[in-house]
């Protein structure tokens, strides 16, 4: 009898998750890609960047948008992480400061822990649907987000090849689903070319800042957590390959392909009038009540990459690499309850909780901005980071108290938070604060280098 071999699904990988140890950059792609291969980030924000008019223009418009969000937000801190072959938070150090180092990495765990209850929210809630077949309460919510947040945890943590071979079968489904809901709405594909017709009220560049404005409150903080993966890269190739497969690529495609399910679903007869035409509605539009469990179920499960993302990153923001398997563990699971919590509140709850929200993300997005201006002065050789680099520090506090003192006009009014309008005028103030420290930190070292030289 001849012997077969049995091809073993494993979730544990014994090669050694080293930080200084280089990966393939297509590992990396593939993880960075289910930031927005999943449902809540359809829901979320598929249609903020298409306008009325024809197709052409607005696919050169999400191109454009794309391109300009990942090279601000990822470029730079990768390039320097890259450049000294460090950990992020040791890049991070060398900027800023061991001190206000660590408090920006509370400020990630803060991003991480609220970023990840969104994601769960929904999908936590539709897996109990499915297997109770019947509306739930809040604690069953909670226990089944736990039980999915453990599962996201336990794989996330793992080696980035068996990260990567998870996260190709989750970029695979969120790719069939969306080719599942544009085939669905195919009737209405003759309405595609012309794109969403009607007039928005008011100048179309007002609407595509807003656009950008909402997407870069996503995109920011984890552009710069992804700009890790930038210490283990062999090359500058290997970063721009990271950066425009595993992000730009992604980012672009999907909006692109919801844009496009949107506009067949609008002209469809799937369509539910006075409803936004999501994907969504042209996955599930009249679909029998018995079969609508499973199909939620298939478009949660698009959500897990995203969180095995989001578990690995708070990992490495709250505790360094030389902390043990047994105190990590006990120290994530801390966490684990509180995203739960969080991911059943009811709006009321979020709206009270929106001004303290907004600060995680323009936190980090002005810190990838101090990162890329020190980048762009070559301040990253540093050979051992200072307590308080008061340069980097200086200019990430007057990036993150930027709405205090700039104009309304800037940076909105307070009835205008929903779209972030604080985001990206922080970022300006804080590379622009770095870029003019840095190069006076210059001029007044020259005379000095040029002495000691003699």
């Amino acid at each position: 009898m001849s012997k077969q071999r049995v091809r073993k699904l494993r979730w544990s990988d014994a090669e050694p998750d080293d930080p200084s140890t280089p990966i393939d950059w297509r590992i990396a792609a593939l993880i960075l890609a289910t930031l927005f291969l999943n449902f809540p980030f359809w829901m979320s924000y598929g249609l903020h960047l298409w306008v009325p008019g024809p197709i052409p223009g607005d696919t050169i418009l999400l191109l454009t948008g794309a391109l300009l969000l990942i090279a601000l937000f990822f470029v730079g801190p990768a390039l320097a992480a890259q450049a000294t072959r460090r950990p992020l938070p040791r890049v991070v150090e060398d900027s800023l400061g061991s001190i206000p180092a660590f408090g920006l990495r509370l400020c990630c765990a803060w991003f991480l822990v609220c970023w990840m209850a969104t994601v769960i929210a929904l999908p936590a809630s539709w897996l109990l649907q499915f297997m109770l077949r019947r509306d739930v309460s809040l604690t069953e919510s909670g226990l089944v987000a736990g039980g999915v947040l453990a599962l996201a945890f336990v794989t996330g943590l793992q080696t980035p090849t068996v990260r990567a071979k998870l996260a190709l079968f989750t970029n695979k489904l969120g790719i069939a689903i969306l080719l599942a809901a544009l085939i669905r709405v195919r009737d209405g594909w003759p309405a595609i070319w012309h794109g969403f017709q009607g007039s928005y009220a008011g100048p179309l560049i007002l609407h595509d800042w807003h656009g950008l404005a909402i997407l870069s409150f996503y995109v920011a903080p984890l552009a710069f957590l992804a700009a890790g993966f930038g210490g283990r890269s062999r090359g500058l190739k290997q970063v721009a390959a990271i950066g425009a497969l595993g992000l730009v690529l992604p980012l672009f495609g999907t909006l692109f392909a919801l844009a496009v399910i949107g506009v067949a679903t609008n002209a469809s007869a799937l369509y539910q009038p006075s409803l936004e035409p999501t994907v969504a509605m042209a996955l599930w539009s009249h679909v029998a009540s018995s079969a609508l469990p499973g199909y939620m179920m298939l478009t949660a499960i698009t959500a897990f990459g995203a969180l095995r993302f989001g578990a690995k990153a708070l990992s490495d923001s709250v505790l360094p690499m030389v902390v043990g398997k047994r105190v990590r563990w006990a120290v994530l699971a801390a966490f684990i309850p509180a995203i739960a919590w969080l991911s059943i509140q009811n709006w009321a709850t979020w709206a009270k909780l929106s001004v303290p929200l907004e600060w995680p993300p323009t936190c980090l997005a002005v810190a990838s901005a101090v990162l890329t201006a020190d980048f762009a002065t070559s301040r990253w050789r540093v050979e051992r980071a200072p307590r308080i680099d008061w340069v980097g520090t200086t200019a990430l506090l007057a990036g993150c108290t930027a709405a205090l003192y700039l104009p309304k006009w800037i940076v909105g009014a307070d009835a205008d938070q929903w779209w972030h309008p604080r985001l990206l005028p922080s970022y300006g103030v804080g590379f622009a604060v770095c870029l003019i420290g840095r190069t006076m930190q210059r001029l007044r070292s020259a005379p000095r280098l040029e002495e000691a030289s003699r």
